[in-house]
């Protein structure tokens, strides 16, 4: 109940009272009346003659049970003050007092003792509250400067400590170190795992990390999957790498999530103060460009800031930035290149391949932005628009009859898409958006992806042959995969690298492999298709080792879904005439 209306009640309560009192205080005087009364009898009896011997018989009986009652009105009306206030003094002097917040009387002492209790239990209430409070204001403070998921300080803290560190290096002449480290691949793992597991992977990774440090060292989770590392006292480069090291190593380790091994590395990049005054962002700003140079090195490794990394890596980050939109400023664009058959050199399939025609740096190759979309979390979109715009245009064309409509279409499908489990529905959705029938559609998987041990991976290329869709392994030598598992995959044909294709005839070890595959792949009842084929005796030495199909600029270059109609119409004409022809 509000502290005013409770005091109101209390004056109210308290007015009644005071009426009590003072009819005791009333009934008390009337005794010095009586005696009076009685010192003044004898002129009344005077005047009273014969009847004054009947007054004088009564008068003092009646005296007596008068000045009793008065007496025994006022001692109750004062006992009943009395015994409230009483109990009231020693509720206050309780110190946990249980007080109903209901009296049992029901008189102005009961309104009194029911408002007493309320406003002692609001007393309390209060007096909780300020006690709570400091542990409370702890909570908001470790809420303000802690990673609610790993327990570690968070971006704000850190970067409080590393502001007092390199006051405290300035004065001391020494130099500290920081390390910017993101975990490689995270978004990719995140998304086919679980956001649960890939939390809990987090957490574990930040122990690691702990673990590796100094107790006056600081780790800190600095947002998503990146972690900053504050060393102080570091008087050379060699202590920040050795920390460096052990980091990449210990993060390198199988982690056990689920009762299965979850592998997975960090791109590491370190900033030494070397003299002078910097300020806290700068330093972390500069790991962080180290840590992107390490990433373009190849990611699993460390790096250390140079002043020349700012430039190429400020670029780097300009290109990923301009990736982000590229999409809705519609610089994103397919090229399309045929596939023939080496039989008759006639267009069978055709590969649908992402450019980029950047605003100002021109048309851009997937190997300039491919890896920058991986990072930045974007290839799963990327890889949805291309599947969607590639069977969109192949239905366009085979609904208008423009030119020759090809067979086939083969999309190329990232790791990162090819872990998700929702790929199967995704294309399958894409399909019946389109109107494109499921065998017209080739879904080109890598062979470092498939080639796993994974059942889960099984489980997704059955989905997806169940959709009836066809099935390629691309690039297939580059990871030299056993031979003998292809047999297991329900795949319909696979791509021979062309570093393999290049050095078919000139090069034994190339033509023997190129053989074998051509070999069991026949016996499996899988096509084959050269990737890469640009010269005549390429050409030749394939169609003698007996593989089905070439794709290459040999017979035409990637063109645009414009320019399609008329190449393949000239492929047939070719054909017919027997002689290749390169175009595009």
């Amino acid at each position: 109940m509000p502290q005013g209306p409770i005091n109101r009640e209390v004056a109210f309560a308290g007015q009644q009272v005071r009426r009590k009192v003072i009819f005791a205080l009333t009934l008390c005087s009337v005794l010095p009346l009586l005696l009076l009364t009685y010192a003044f009898s004898t002129p009344v009896r005077e005047l009273l003659g014969p009847l004054a011997g009947l007054a004088d018989a009564m008068s003092v009986p009646a005296l007596l049970i008068f000045t009793g009652i008065l007496m025994a009105g006022g001692a109750f009306v004062v006992w009943d003050i009395a015994t409230a206030l009483s109990r009231a003094a020693q509720i206050s002097n309780e110190e946990n007092p249980e007080v109903p917040a209901e009296s049992g009387r029901k008189d102005e002492i009961g309104t009194l003792m029911s408002s007493f209790a309320r406003m002692l239990a609001t007393i309390e209430q209060q007096s909780q509250e300020i006690n709570e409070f400091p542990r409370r204001l702890d909570q908001l403070i470790r809420e303000a400067f802690r990673d609610s998921l790993t327990g570690l300080p968070n971006r704000a803290l850190f970067m409080d400590r590393l502001s007092h560190a390199l006051t405290r290096a300035e004065r001391a002449g020494t130099n500290l170190a920081v390390l910017f480290i993101d975990l490689d691949r995270f978004k990719i793992l995140n998304e086919t795992l679980g956001h649960e597991v890939g939390d809990r992977l987090l957490t574990e990774v930040g122990h690691r990390i702990a673990a590796c440090l100094r107790p006056e060292d600081t780790v800190a989770r600095l947002g998503g999957d990146e972690f900053g590392l504050l060393l102080e006292d570091t008087a050379d480069l060699t202590g920040a790498t050795a920390v460096a090291e052990r980091v990449s190593v210990d993060i390198q380790r199988p982690f056990v999530v689920d009762g299965r091994d979850v592998l997975i590395s960090a791109s590491i990049g370190i900033a030494l103060t070397a003299g002078g005054s910097m300020q806290p962002e700068e330093v972390l700003h500069n790991a962080d460009l180290a840590m992107y140079q390490a990433k373009a090195e190849g990611r699993g490794r460390y790096e250390l800031y140079q002043p020349g990394l700012s430039v190429s890596t400020r670029e780097r980050l300009d290109l990923q930035s301009d990736l982000r939109t590229a999409g809705a400023r519609q610089e994103l664009t397919l090229r399309y290149q045929p596939v023939v058959t080496l039989a008759t050199l006639r267009p069978v399939e055709v590969e649908a391949l992402i450019r980029w025609d950047h605003r100002r740096r021109g048309a851009l190759l997937p190997a300039d932005f491919i890896a920058l979309s991986e990072e930045s979390g974007l290839m799963v979109p990327m890889g949805q628009w291309v599947l969607r715009e590639a069977c969109r245009q192949i239905r366009a064309w085979q609904a208008d009859g423009s030119g020759t409509p090809p067979l086939v279409v083969g999309v190329n499908l990232s790791a990162s898409q090819f872990e998700r489990d929702a790929l199967p529905a995704e294309i399958d959705t894409i399909l019946r958006e389109t109107g494109l029938q499921p065998p017209r559609l080739q879904l080109e998987v890598s062979e470092a992806v498939l080639m796993r041990d994974d059942p889960r991976m099984l489980h997704r290329l059955e989905a997806l042959k169940g959709i009836g869709v066809r099935l390629a392994i691309d690039d297939f030598g580059t990871g030299y995969a056993s031979l003998s598992y292809l047999k297991r995959l329900p795949v319909d044909s696979l791509k021979i690298d062309r570093s393999l294709v290049k050095g078919v005839g000139s090069d034994t070890e190339d033509t023997a492999i190129v053989r074998a595959v051509v070999t069991l792949a026949r016996s499996l009842g899988i096509m084959v298709t050269a990737e890469g084929v640009e010269t005549a005796e390429q050409l030749f030495q394939l169609r003698a080792l007996g593989c089905d199909q070439g794709q290459g600029y040999y017979f035409a270059r990637p063109v645009s879904a414009e320019r399609l109609p008329e190449l393949l119409s000239s492929l047939d004409a070719d054909d017919r005439h027997g002689s290749p022809s390169c175009l595009g």
